[in-house]
């Protein structure tokens, strides 16, 4: 990622849309050094937080990443856009970083571990709950985008999205008419 944005930028780009829908995440160490990319590392900027069971918080700080800092950029979510890739757009968000454009996320934000049980089977506990840099909540509440596109018509939907997403980075480097 770090090599694209670095050659996009340089070939003149004006923009950035970062398509995160349908994705469900990755490791919080990931999307810590993807969203350091673009936001910059002051002080104890954070790209979030978890508060744990036992009452303990655990700082994940803005890494100094940044290659995409300035460029205008918008996030494209959706309902199936859920724990990290959550936790990446709540940042970029907090921080006025992005425009995040689409339909409310799915509010994945918790840390579940499995503990076996002796007949075979599992019990899903969960141990953390994430939270974005403003300490919003992502579990069960999900991220509201900047700006909603919805449609009934999941395929209208993305094209309108997308449609939307051009006009606001045309909006933000005043290049439309």
């Amino acid at each position: 990622l770090k090599e694209m944005l670095e050659k996009v930028i340089a070939d003149g780009a004006e923009g950035l849309i970062l398509d995160i829908r349908d994705n469900d995440g990755g490791t919080l160490d990931a999307v810590v050094e993807i969203t350091s990319m673009f936001l910059e590392a002051e002080n104890d900027d954070l790209v979030l937080y978890v508060q744990k069971g036992d009452g303990s918080r655990e700082n994940w700080k803005i890494r100094d990443l940044g290659v995409a800092t300035a460029i205008p950029m918008v996030v494209l979510v959706n309902e199936r856009s859920a724990s990290s890739s959550e936790v990446l757009a709540g940042a970029l968000q907090d921080y006025g970083r992005a425009t995040v454009i689409g339909t409310t996320t799915f509010g994945k934000g918790s840390v579940n571990i499995m503990r076996p049980l002796s007949n075979g089977g599992g019990l899903y506990i969960t141990i953390a709950h994430w939270y974005t840099p403003l300490g919003r909540v992502i579990q069960g509440e999900g991220l509201t985008p900047d700006i909603e596109v919805t449609d009934r018509d999941r395929q209208e939907a993305d094209i309108r999205q997308f449609q939307v997403a051009i006009e606001e980075l045309e909006r933000m480097t005043s290049t439309g008419s």
